[in-house]
C-alpha cells in the first residue's frame, strides 16, 4: 500500500485534493490508521484516480463523477450532454470576445458612447389590446394618438388597463405611420369588439430610462447584435412604455423598453 504522499506523486493529485475526495466519498483511502491518522491507498486505486482525473479534465463536476463511478447513469449519454454544454460555453465565449473587440474598437476610435446597450432576447406573451393607427408628420404627434385611443375607453375600465405599446410602421421623411395600443382584460372583449391580440413572439429588447434621444444609438447597437447573433428582423419596431409623458412630468423618470421582433436568419 502507498502513503498519501506516495499516492499523490503516482497520480499527480495533491494530498489536499485527496483529502477532499475522501470527504466527498469519491476516492477514499483503503486504510486510515487510528493512532496517527495516516492514510493508505492500494495499487488498484490508481486506476480509479485516473478515471476521476479523466472525467474532471473533460469538465465533469466532482459530484457527477461520483454518480458515474456508482453506475447511476449511462456514460455515453452524459458525454454527449457534456459536449453540447461545452460547445455552448465556447460559443458564448466567442461571442463575448467579439463584443470585447467592438468595445476595443470604439475605445481606440475615442467614441463618446463606448459601452453597448445590454440587449436581451425573450418570448413576449400574447397581449389582448385596443389600438389606434394613424399617419402623422412627426413623432411628437404620437401623444394625439394616445388621446384618441383613451377617449374610446370607458372611465370604469381605466384601472384595468395593461401595457402601453406603440408600433412604428413604414415611415418616410414626411409621414410616420404609428399604431398605439393598450392592453385590456379579455373579459372586456364584448365591450370592445374591435380589440385584437398582439403576438410579437420572439423579440430582442433593451430597457432605457430618461429621454428618447439615445434611441438612434440603440438602433446602431441592435444592428450589431443582430449580425453577431445571426438574427434578422421579423416585424416592426415597437416601444413598451413602462412610464412615459402620460404618467410622468420629468423625462428622467421615463422608462421605455425598445423592442425588435426577430428570427434566426435561416428560419
Amino acid at each position: 500500500m502507498f502513503k498519501i504522499s506516495e499516492f499523490s506523486e503516482l497520480t499527480n493529485i495533491s494530498p489536499r485534493m485527496l483529502r477532499h475526495y475522501d470527504k466527498l466519498n469519491l476516492l477514499k483511502p483503503t486504510n486510515v490508521q487510528k493512532e496517527n491518522g495516516y492514510r493508505y491507498y492500494t495499487p488498484e486505486q490508481i486506476n480509479q484516480a485516473n478515471q476521476i482525473l479523466s472525467l474532471k479534465n473533460a469538465g465533469f463536476p466532482l459530484k457527477e463523477i461520483q454518480s458515474f463511478l456508482n453506475d447511476e447513469f449511462d456514460l455515453h449519454d452524459y458525454l454527449a450532454k457534456q459536449r453540447n454544454s461545452l460547445e455552448r460555453d465556447i460559443a458564448d465565449k466567442k461571442l463575448q470576445l467579439t463584443y470585447l473587440a467592438l468595445l476595443e474598437n470604439k475605445c481606440a476610435a475615442d467614441t463618446v458612447e463606448i459601452i453597448n446597450y445590454p440587449i436581451e432576447s425573450k418570448i413576449m406573451d400574447d397581449t389582448f389590446v385596443l389600438s389606434y393607427r394613424q399617419k402623422v408628420a412627426s413623432y411628437y404627434h404620437e401623444e394625439q394618438l394616445w388621446q384618441t385611443l383613451f377617449a374610446k375607453i370607458r372611465p370604469q375600465d381605466q384601472t384595468t388597463l395593461g401595457q402601453a405599446i406603440a408600433i412604428f410602421h413604414n415611415s418616410s421623411p414626411n409621414v410616420i405611420d404609428i399604431e398605439v395600443m393598450i392592453g385590456i382584460p379579455k373579459k372586456l372583449k364584448s365591450i370592445y369588439p374591435e380589440a385584437k391580440v398582439f403576438s410579437p413572439g420572439l423579440i430582442a429588447s433593451v430597457v432605457i430610462s430618461g429621454s428618447y434621444e439615445t434611441i438612434p444609438k440603440i438602433h446602431t447597437d441592435m444592428g450589431e447584435w443582430l449580425q453577431l447573433n445571426s438574427y434578422t428582423l421579423s416585424g416592426k419596431l415597437f416601444n413598451i412604455y413602462h412610464s412615459s409623458p402620460a404618467t410622468e412630468e420629468h423625462e428622467e423618470l421615463f422608462i421605455t423598453e425598445i423592442c425588435y421582433p426577430i428570427k434566426k436568419q435561416n428560419d
